[in-house]
């Protein structure tokens, strides 16, 4: 019999579909694991990098411009943790493929998705919501990151 994992949610928002999103998920995420947790910062920056991608690729924009809400989501199990973005969809854009680029350090734009794949070690992926055409991103992160993967965090770009 095939076991399934449970995950406990460890916090969930709604967040406006503005330039102010990325921002209010960092503090969501800062305010659900508390600042001395192992995996703060890269749950911090794989947050803000998914937000920004569904402020930016999503096309359910209403009047003023601004996009209808995200959800985000964080829960957890005994080994990682499952950050999972929720935005209205894009009839242009799935997150399926990581396009392959050569390092440009003045490249202000692209690096997203293949930012979140080396955080989560691969482990991610994207689906549509069966109703409404709405998309989830997600990416499993591991609870306790190693002194290793820390360290690769925080050193500049060769």
């Amino acid at each position: 019999m095939a076991s399934t994992t449970r995950f406990e949610q460890l916090g969930a928002a709604r967040l406006p579909c503005s330039d102010q999103a990325p921002y209010l998920a960092r503090q969501a995420v800062r305010a659900w694991l508390g600042t001395e947790h192992a995996a703060q910062e890269i749950v911090t920056l794989a947050t803000s990098e998914l937000v920004t991608n569904a402020v930016k690729y999503t096309d359910a924009t209403a009047a003023d411009g601004n996009c209808s809400q995200i959800t985000l989501k964080l829960s957890q199990d005994k080994s990682v943790l499952r950050l999972a973005v929720t935005d209205p969809g894009s009839r242009c854009s799935t997150p399926a493929q990581i396009p392959m680029q050569g390092p440009n350090l003045h490249s202000e734009h692209g690096r997203g998705l293949a930012i979140v794949d080396h955080l989560s070690h691969g482990r991610w992926g994207t689906y549509r919501m069966p109703r409404g055409g709405y998309r989830c991103v997600w990416c499993h992160l591991d609870r306790e990151p190693t002194p290793a993967q820390m360290k690769e965090l925080f050193q500049p770009p060769i």
